[in-house]
């Protein structure tokens, strides 16, 4: 008799535990849709992109985008919860009001000082020289200029910068000797020296950096997530913070297998450029709290020459996620 009493007790306890259970199953999964950039910053999410991570109560989704400019958009509409942003970008829309938090870099400095002219030997041999500059009022530019600075060149007057020729175009005119000297970032660093067997790089931008700055090197691309998500599904932005470290040493540790993976994904890049161009990229996955010092700096760059290209200050605290 006891043993039946039991027994009905426990059918009660389960019966009452079916309603509960199968409202937890029928609860909406978090979606989280995170935007890739085509072109040199999305090679190294291709991996997570091909396998991402499976998160309890969370569904992951990746679309691209051409510019930064829609994934600027997109991250204040609310369409996407993440996504990787030039450096100064990412500053600006901060400082604007919209809440994002910085997680890494994922792009240390790539820029690279090409000619084909083999009487340039450092900046000094600049001197009434035209340098074509990829992307003004970039990275590129502003690190160029305070470099040149460093060197006693000042921009329109001991040099001229030239701005009229997009990264491709540059490349391609500068292995066919039409233009002598330019400043271009990866991977069409790589693509013009694959062009033109004349190409040299005589000056190391990224050691002038270091001797200036006595920093290691120069963030240029930044993985940013929501401020909502970040506070909501902390385990999402762990989880994601993960696979994208994982997906960037992969990139480096299989350059072949990663440039065939981001031409299938259609990130931009053809795999015979970005298997040459992955290992001179500087892809790493850097916590940004980490990177601070490196981050201010650089954007010490922007507020100097544009200040309203970062916002008109340098992001607070709370810029930086965890």
């Amino acid at each position: 008799m006891k043993r039946s009493r039991n027994l009905r007790r426990i059918a009660a306890v389960l019966l009452a535990l079916i309603p509960l259970s199968g409202a937890l199953a029928q609860q909406p999964s978090t979606i989280v849709t995170v935007s890739v950039l085509k072109g040199p910053s999305g090679i190294g999410a291709a991996w997570m992109m091909s396998e991402p991570p499976a998160i309890p109560n969370a569904e992951l989704r990746f679309v691209t985008a051409a510019s930064a400019d829609l994934v600027t958009a997109k991250l204040i509409s609310g369409e996407v919860q993440g996504g990787v942003l030039p450096l100064n970008v990412a500053a600006k829309l901060f400082n604007a009001g919209v809440p994002i938090k910085a997680l890494a870099v994922v792009g240390d400095g790539m820029v690279k000082f090409l000619t084909n002219d083999p009487g340039i030997r450092s900046l000094a041999d600049l001197k009434g020289r035209e340098i074509h500059v990829a992307g003004q009022k970039a990275t590129p530019d502003y690190l160029f200029r305070f470099l040149a600075g460093k060197a006693g060149l000042e921009p329109g007057k001991d040099y001229s910068p030239i701005y009229s020729l997009a990264y491709p175009e540059i490349a391609a005119q500068l292995a066919a000797g039409k233009i002598s000297s330019a400043v271009l970032p990866e991977p069409f660093a790589t693509q013009a020296m694959m062009l033109g067997k004349s190409i040299a790089s005589p000056v190391d931008l990224g050691r002038l950096w270091t001797e200036a700055t006595g920093l290691p090197s120069y963030p240029m691309s930044l993985f940013v997530v929501s401020g909502k998500l970040s506070g909501s599904r902390p385990d999402v932005v762990q989880s994601l913070g993960s696979a994208y470290r994982a997906s960037i040493a992969k990139t480096l540790a299989d350059p072949a297998g990663t440039a065939r993976l981001a031409e299938s994904l259609d990130l931009g890049m053809k795999a015979a450029i970005a298997q040459a161009a992955i290992p001179k990229s500087n892809y790493v996955y850097r916590p940004a709290v980490e990177a601070r010092a490196s981050i201010e700096a650089t954007l010490s760059l922007f507020l100097g020459e544009d200040p309203q290209s970062v916002g008109g200050k340098l992001p607070g605290a709370d810029f930086y996620g965890r």
